[in-house]
């Protein structure tokens, strides 16, 4: 069984990211919400062997209007819980309740220290509106006397932002926040590529931009963790944003019958033998 796992609490968002799925129509999946009950259903379920909970997937988890209680379900059975946001909409009140709500670590989309910058990726967003948020977030934990949740501002490197991460990390430093760098995930557009090396997941081999390492046929992650979609659709990674790879539906089965089924046991197998046959490996830098 996982020790992991991502749960999605709704794939709607507000913004319109370059490279996101959702967004740039490469796919068309239904919107929607996961449902309290549903949520609450798969935690009870889980709980003793899973400690680790991604409270994201595709879409903006605090566009939910129950995220907070989710959270605190899941603190409720001990679940190491991880929200990851853009931060639009956290405002004071919703920075107050996931603070009490009892979220172990929360990651800050900050991809940019000007608007321009920002907003070459992130469109739609607002890059005032995301600097205010983590000022409202560390007050409101020394207010509370909290330590938690862990603050994570995380910096998405491409080729039009790279020159601000010095900036960044300036800016962060006096906040005592963690600032992380992340390399991007590109689909379909390479002009985003960093121009320094050590930025990037991917090299340009025969005029062909392909991921730097070398895929080999195994992969921690489908014996370690897994994605449940807002529908209860459970997916064995998320890498798997079409959702191609469908192994059956948490509200039919437990998820102890879909982790040991024959098709999520096939789906290992074929890692195993042929991971280059599988175009969402050909991206994952596993």
């Amino acid at each position: 069984m996982p020790f992991a796992i991502s749960i999605e609490p709704t794939n709607r968002c507000q913004l319109a990211c370059i490279e996101c799925p959702t967004h740039n129509h490469s796919i068309e999946i239904k919107k929607g919400d996961i449902s309290l009950e549903l949520f609450e259903k798969i935690i009870k379920e889980i709980h003793h062997q899973t400690f680790y909970l991604n409270l994201y997937f595709q879409g903006e988890p605090l566009l939910h209007n129950q995220i907070t209680q989710m959270i605190s379900i899941a603190k409720k059975y001990r679940i190491y819980t991880v929200l990851s946001t853009n931060a639009q909409n956290l405002d004071e009140p919703l920075a107050q309740r996931i603070v009490k709500s009892g979220l172990s670590k929360i990651i800050i989309s900050m991809d940019g220290m000007t608007a321009n910058t920002y907003n070459k990726y992130r469109i739609g967003g607002n890059i005032d509106k995301v600097k205010t948020a983590v000022e409202t977030l560390i007050r409101v934990k020394k207010e509370l006397e909290l330590n938690n949740p862990k603050i994570i501002v995380q910096f998405l490197v491409h080729r039009f932002n790279e020159h601000e991460i010095k900036t960044f990390k300036q800016w962060a430093r006096p906040l005592n926040i963690i600032a992380e760098l992340k390399t991007m995930q590109i689909y379909n557009d390479f002009s985003f590529v960093p121009t320094k090396a050590r930025y990037s997941r991917y090299e340009l081999k025969e005029n062909r931009w392909q991921l730097k390492k070398i895929k080999k046929n195994r992969c921690f992650r489908i014996w370690s963790q897994c994605v449940i979609r807002y529908d209860g659709s459970l997916l064995p990674c998320c890498y798997d944003k079409e959702g191609i790879f469908y192994m059956g539906n948490i509200k039919e089965k437990s998820l102890k019958e879909l982790w040991h089924s024959k098709a999520f046991n096939d789906f290992r197998l074929k890692i195993l033998k042929s991971k280059h046959t599988i175009k969402m490996c050909n991206n994952c830098p596993e």
